[in-house]
């Protein structure tokens, strides 16, 4: 019977895997941890100001005006961009923690290289569209509906945000797994995308005709998030 044994071979390394050769969780990354620590530290300064803005802002989600009414307050639109800012950085913490969407690149790189994907793709695409719409009449500095235009990306992105840190913090609180929450997530961000396609659909439709409307849509604001979509899944 022992006879039977004798061929074996032992498929497995012989010496110690390398420490370098481990991969590493997204939590023990010292660029993620000093992320977090950073993004933390921002968002509680801009809390209180936060507070301060959703009413204005969910006006935007109700009414397409609510984006031109808070445009049209200096004061309000300033504390608009620097919220925008600091929840910039809790969107691409969590794009990056959760792989939304997931990108065989970005997987492919070290650990502590993924989050800067994630920055670098969320703003390539905001860079692409700057440059799109200094190609249109719509880049004017003075023009209340133009700034609205190039500017109303920022309102949904705070409320996009915002409620996938919710989100995320419910869930994990009662022990989700990673899969569901990334579902979760990726819903959420379908819902916002399409709800502010249809309000700046609404602001150019206000000033525009349909078929100007359509082109407009297309090229300044479909085609940049195309263009995000297929480096974020390559």
């Amino acid at each position: 019977m022992p006879d039977l044994f004798n061929g074996g071979r032992l498929d497995m390394p012989t010496v110690p895997v390398p420490h370098e050769a481990v991969s590493l969780a997204w939590g023990d990354s010292i660029v993620n941890r000093i992320a977090v620590i950073v993004t933390l530290i921002l968002f509680l300064v801009e809390f209180s100001d936060l507070i301060r803005l959703f009413p204005h802002l969910l006006r935007c989600v109700s009414r397409w005006k609510g984006n031109l009414e808070l445009e049209h307050s200096v004061s309000v639109a300033v504390t608009r961009n620097t919220v925008a800012l600091a929840m910039s950085m809790v969107l691409c913490l969590i794009a990056d923690r959760w792989m939304l969407p997931y990108s065989s690149l970005r997987a492919s790189l070290p650990v502590d290289w993924r989050l800067l994907f994630a920055v670098g793709a969320i703003g390539s695409y905001l860079l692409l569209r700057w440059l799109f719409y200094l190609a249109t009449p719509f880049r004017s500095r003075i023009s209340e509906y133009a700034t609205c235009l190039r500017h109303s990306v920022y309102n949904y992105q705070i409320l996009l945000s915002s409620l996938m840190l919710v989100s995320v913090l419910l869930l994990m609180a009662f022990g989700v797994a990673d899969n569901s929450i990334r579902i979760v997530l990726l819903i959420e961000t379908g819902m916002f995308t399409a709800l502010y396609l249809e309000r700046i659909r609404q602001i150019f439709a206000s000033h525009c005709s349909i078929l100007a409307t359509i082109l407009y849509l297309c090229a300044l604001e479909i085609l940049p998030l195309g263009i995000l979509g297929f480096v974020c899944i390559i």
